[in-house]
């Protein structure tokens, strides 16, 4: 509770005063003006003391020293520290020095750093070293290989070459042989394949300056390789045009029905493999002979059945001749062939050179 000296002086001054004067106290100052019993105790002696100024006022209540009052006790227990405040340590409510922290990082950067961009430098140049080193060894290595293959490639297609004089006498020989014939098919085809595999790789020869003319050599064998696959295929295919077995022309060996279905697919034979047949040079008149041959065989075929069926045998006997004679004529154009096809690529041979 408040004294009674400390209101008196409280309600002799003036309202603005007043307020400060509380204020000082530790008091809210709007609680205790707006209490009802201030305004009904104004008197003249507040007027009297209104007239002194502020300071005086003060003066005057500083020099009274009052007794510990009511206020004072409030203030003390007001202001007296809690459990809470007691128990909770001091550095809880400090806050984190987000600038300390940046700066000691940076510092920590910075001494860092005279060891950090040496060492980047280095490593930098370590790679680049090695990168460059396996890059020339790899370079090398490559270079190594590409002669090694080279070397065994031009071994390999010089030694292929060397069996094209016996391919091309298989190849013309008149003599057919189902089995040379595959042979040569396969070792052609063999020839084929190591000589693309060192076309492919001459642009890597360092080794070889005039490679026009190397290349110009390869093309001649590749033509001639390809010539004789051609005439292999021609051989296998004309192996099955105009072939007879015998023609009977005696009555008791005639069998109408027989002949006719023989001859029939003969002829249809022959068409199918006529119109297979390659293109080659040498084998064109050849060609154009066959075609002849098919046609005048199916003419003669027709003849040939229609004397055995009306019992003429000795007719009969005159067309199985003209039939025969048609397939030799065939077969002596068919040698020809062969042997101007020997002679011309026997001379084409005589021109290579060997491979580099």
């Amino acid at each position: 509770m408040m004294n009674i000296r400390d209101y008196f002086l409280i309600n002799k001054t003036k309202s603005s005063n007043k307020i400060k004067i509380l204020d000082l106290l530790g008091f809210e100052s709007d609680t205790l003006i707006e209490n009802s019993s201030y305004e009904s105790t104004i008197s003249e002696e507040a007027e009297s003391v209104n007239e002194n100024t502020f300071e005086t006022l003060i003066s005057t209540t500083q020099e009274i020293s009052p007794a510990p009052s009511s206020i004072e006790a409030y203030m003390a227990d007001s202001t007296s520290p809690t459990n809470i405040s007691d128990n909770t340590p001091t550095d809880t409510f400090n806050p984190l020095n987000i600038t300390q922290q940046i700066q000691k990082v940076w510092s920590d950067l910075e001494s860092r750093r005279k060891w950090v961009v040496p060492s980047f430098i280095l490593i930098s140049i370590i790679s680049v070293g090695s990168i460059a080193v396996n890059t020339y060894f790899n370079y090398v290595n490559n270079q190594e290989a590409v002669i090694e293959e080279a070397v065994t490639v031009t071994n390999n297609s010089n030694e292929l070459i060397e069996l094209l004089p016996n391919l091309i006498d298989v190849s013309t020989n008149t003599f057919y042989s189902k089995y040379d014939v595959s042979n040569a098919s396969a070792n052609l085809q063999q020839i084929e394949s190591s000589l693309i595999q060192y076309r492919n790789n001459l642009d890597n020869r360092n080794n070889i300056e005039d490679t026009a003319s190397v290349d110009g050599n390869l093309t001649n064998i590749f033509n001639l390789v390809n010539e004789l696959d051609l005439v292999l295929s021609y051989r296998i295919l004309i192996s099955e045009v105009l072939i007879y077995t015998d023609l009977p022309v005696e009555e008791e060996n005639v069998n109408i029905e027989a002949i006719t279905s023989d001859l029939s697919n003969i002829i249809a034979q022959s068409k199918v493999n006529y119109s297979s047949l390659p293109d080659i040079e040498e084998f064109e008149n050849h060609k154009t002979l066959v075609n002849n041959a098919i046609t005048t065989a199916e003419n003669l075929h027709g003849r040939y059945l229609g004397a055995l069926r009306n019992n003429e045998y000795d007719v009969a006997q005159s067309i199985a001749t003209a039939i025969y004679l048609n397939k030799e004529s065939e077969s002596r154009a068919y040698e020809n062939a062969l042997s101007t096809f020997k002679d011309k690529s026997l001379t084409n041979y005589g021109n290579f050179t060997s491979l580099p």
